[in-house]
């Protein structure tokens, strides 16, 4: 018996996948390190200024005598 075929198509060889090198593997460490700081330095400084931002005195606050 012979395997089925599609006419049109050419069956070619799979290629083993190829390693990442080494530079590939450092620069995508730092780009995800330079993300990372980035992402944990805005954040800290959103909630720096939420709480220097907050007012003092809120109106649901209890009156002090």
């Amino acid at each position: 018996m012979s395997s089925p075929s599609v006419p049109g198509v050419s069956v070619e060889p799979q290629r083993e996948p190829q390693l990442a090198t080494l530079g590939w593997a450092l620069r995508r460490a730092a780009l995800g390190l330079i993300i990372l700081l980035s992402a944990v330095a805005l954040g800290a400084w959103l909630f720096n200024a939420s709480i220097e931002g907050a007012p003092s005195q809120s109106e649901y606050a209890l009156p002090q005598n």
